[in-house]
């Protein structure tokens, strides 16, 4: 039966914004990265477009743990600083590098990755709670002043860049916080040891700022999605209305080794039917019309009213000699039985059709659709349930193949 909704793609208009795909398919990780609501594959990517936006953070961020890391070397001498400067200048060179691959995939029109990405903020995280926790240990005032600062000013940055996968930015967070206060307790200071019990609800405030913009984001996109189904669905029936199917004919790019047939749908005695009984009896047997077509078509068939009671239908990768029987049998379901209305009256409509195939009767889609609304011209003057395909010389029978 066919998905009466269904698009060739999410119908999510975000298309103006990064989108990006996690390659990686293991179940321990995939799960740091599954939103807190259910979204559909186009509003997933767009969620982990974000976590790759803001490259400039990035690259500050970096910056501000080298001037940490200079006065630390500074002021001890220790060579551990060497290790963390050395460290941080190939984090943000294969971070900077990581950001040009993605923009020549964006430019190229491809869907890039966040793999590379998140783990390089992983390890980046990981070394900014590993320098906080030497500076701790240190009992160096003035770097102890520095290290507070940059871990504080680092929580911003990373709820805002990853508030789409909540539970990897909290692990983010932890990674620059808990060592930072390990090395606090570590340090003997006793002063210090305010810091524990003020550490779990400084944790609590950052997971609700992450989980505050996540959800917000997820209302947006569901919002967004509810009002792109209305502009793209007929109201009375539920499958696609004329907007929606001319959306997805553009998405449909032509090729001379991709099979799709179009047919276009009336019907045969509806207008006395309409005008005899009223609109809302007419509501009614569209609705049961659209159902019965429905029932005959694949999931991943399109079907759309296109106005009045004129439908269409779209399938692909089906071979013409197939779309001539697939004609009959809806213009068969749609007449074998009567339609019963409300107060039990029962009136019967029949439907004429006619179709047209990819590549055989068409190179373009809007060509597609000019000759089987041809080939429904001459259905309709060659008399009631009647399927014509498309012919250069004239209208054949459904199923059969036009003159060469």
């Amino acid at each position: 039966m066919a998905i009466m909704s269904n698009m060739p793609s999410d119908p999510i208009a975000v298309t103006a914004f990064t989108r990006a795909q996690l390659r990686v398919q293991a179940p321990a990780v995939r799960w740091f990265f599954e939103p807190a609501g259910k979204v559909s594959g186009s509003e997933r990517s767009f969620l982990f477009g974000q976590m790759i936006g803001s490259p400039a953070s990035v690259i500050m961020g970096s910056l501000c743990a080298l001037m940490v890391i200079a006065v630390g070397l500074f002021r001890t001498g220790n060579m551990v600083f060497w290790l963390f400067a050395i460290s941080e200048a190939v984090l943000m060179s294969c971070r900077f590098l990581d950001w040009q691959i993605r923009d020549r995939t964006l430019r190229g029109g491809n869907v890039p990755t966040i793999d590379r990405s998140v783990l390089f903020s992983t390890l980046w995280c990981a070394q900014q709670g590993a320098l906080a926790f030497t500076i701790m240990i240190g009992n160096d005032l003035v770097l102890g002043v520095l290290a507070a600062t940059l871990v504080m000013a680092m929580i911003g940055p990373i709820c805002a860049r990853n508030y789409a996968a909540p539970r990897f930015a909290f692990m983010l967070v932890l990674l620059c916080d808990l060592p930072f206060v390990l090395g606090a307790v570590a340090s003997g200071e006793p002063w210090f040891m305010v810091i524990v019990p003020m550490t779990p609800a400084f944790l609590l405030g950052a997971m609700q700022i992450i989980s505050n913009f996540h959800r917000s984001m997820l209302l947006t996109l569901g919002m967004q999605a509810k009002a792109i189904h209305l502009a793209q669905h007929d109201a009375l029936t539920g499958i696609l209305n004329r907007q929606g199917m001319d959306d997805a004919l553009i998405q449909i790019t032509p090729s001379p080794d991709r099979q799709m047939a179009l047919i276009c749908i009336d019907l045969d005695g509806f207008k006395d039917i309409n005008d005899k009984h009223g609109h809302g009896a007419g509501d009614i047997l569209l609705i049961e019309v659209a159902k019965r077509m429905a029932a005959q078509l694949r999931s991943d068939d399109l079907l759309a009213r296109m106005g009045g009671d004129e439908f269409m239908a779209v399938v692909r990768g089906m071979a013409p000699e197939k779309v001539g029987p697939l004609a009959d049998r809806l213009i068969a379901e749609v007449a074998r039985h009567p339609f019963t209305l409300e107060g039990g009256t029962v009136v019967q409509v029949g439907a004429s059709i006619g179709f047209a195939c990819l590549p055989e009767d068409a190179v373009t889609t809007v060509e597609l659709r000019l000759r089987a609304d041809q080939a429904l011209y001459a259905a309709k003057h060659a008399g009631k349930g009647v399927g014509r395909r498309y012919g250069a010389l004239a209208p054949t029978a459904a199923g059969e193949r036009r003159p060469k």
